[in-house]
């Protein structure tokens, strides 16, 4: 008789199940794809096939099908550093290997227009998980070579704007992207300036965490990103759902273009 395996404080998992993430062994493919709304779970997951819903629990929405019959799971994320850095560390331990951040950005200048795509190629931001994980991110973090160069190449193969740039992550929304509490008040630093000296083009709140985690654990990691809005124009993109479906239709083809572009090992 197989012995159920109960948790301890330094490793929560009950029979190899996490204690966030509603999924066990067996449910999580090597290719994820992470947004971090968990209502954009539900929506991705009608464009794929044999799906298996293995719901929530508080912000992670997880399922599993295939793309193109190619095996991907879908885990939300969640807002900020704390709740990314959970996800990616229980999907590495259930096998997960490549995972492609789909989310949301502010553009910082104005000739990137809402409604287009920023392959964050690299990742900077005063993100407090990421330097847990990372010395480098007092600097600047690279994503995955082999998966922005797939992603970009996928996007563009679709007609669709895309370009490369480096991306700053704040854990604020309101302060830390110079967002005042209400519409008169006065803000004594620009975050965004900041960002905007270190040759950021945009700012959200997880690439960096996304970068740290990964290359600290072993995944390979990428940032698609669609823009949402864009501070130096002040525009806003309403109907943010098209934006969503790309970013699943050009991860899910550019993990396949670069899974088929690797040299194979020799056996």
């Amino acid at each position: 008789m197989n012995r159920r395996t109960v948790p301890t404080a330094l490793h929560p998992f009950t029979d190899g199940r996490p204690p966030h993430l509603p999924c066990g062994p067996g449910d999580v493919c090597a290719d994820v794809l992470v947004p971090g709304d968990p209502d954009r779970v539900a929506l991705l997951a009608t464009m794929l096939d044999s799906v298996t819903d293995f719901g929530r629990r508080r912000e992670f929405a997880v399922v599993s099908g295939r793309y193109n019959d190619h095996p991907l799971t879908i885990c939300s994320s969640g807002i900020g550093g704390p709740s990314t850095e959970i996800a990616l560390v229980e999907l590495a331990m259930l096998g997960a290997r490549r995972v492609i951040r789909i989310g949301g950005m502010s553009a910082l200048v104005d000739d990137i227009p809402t409604g287009s795509y920023v392959v964050a190629d690299k990742a900077i931001g005063m993100s407090g998980v990421a330097p847990l994980y990372s010395t480098a991110a007092a600097d600047e973090l690279s994503s995955d070579p082999g998966l922005c160069a797939a992603l970009l190449d996928t996007a563009r193969a679709k007609g669709l704007v895309v370009r490369p740039g480096k991306v700053a992550t704040s854990d604020s929304y309101y302060l830390g992207q110079d967002r005042p509490f209400a519409a008169a008040a006065a803000l004594e630093t620009s975050y965004l300036g900041s960002f905007r000296k270190r040759g950021a083009v945009g700012v959200d709140m997880e690439s960096q965490v996304i970068l740290s985690v990964s290359q600290r654990i072993g995944l390979k990691a990428a940032c698609l990103l669609g823009v949402h809005g864009n501070r130096a124009t002040d525009d806003w993109l309403v109907d943010y759902e098209p934006t969503q479906r790309n970013l699943l239709h050009i991860a899910g083809d550019a993990l396949i273009r670069a899974q088929s572009e690797t040299p194979k090992e020799k056996e």
